[in-house]
């Protein structure tokens, strides 16, 4: 999608932006599955195991977070951030 965006702002054909244009509209319609999908997927399932992986998830959004902020600081230079990639 970012590689669309990025040719669209290059060149202003029509063909291009009716490209870009068409890309998000399949994304929409992907998401509007998905979503319809995952409705019968969460009535089926229990009260906690929706919870439990709500809370996963939200764990593992926190450490790429973080291990984002840190690379970012690794690349401005902040000393002390001792890091073995």
């Amino acid at each position: 999608m970012t590689a669309l965006l990025i040719e669209a702002a290059a060149r202003s054909t029509w063909t291009w932006r009716s490209t870009v244009a068409d890309a998000y509209l399949a994304v929409i319609v992907l998401d509007l599955v998905c979503i319809l999908l995952l409705e019968r997927v969460l009535r089926a399932t229990h009260h906690a195991t929706v919870e439990l992986l709500g809370r996963l998830l939200g764990l593992l959004l926190a450490a790429v977070s973080i291990d984002l902020v840190l690379d970012g600081l690794d690349v401005l230079g902040v000393e002390g951030l001792a890091r073995g990639h």
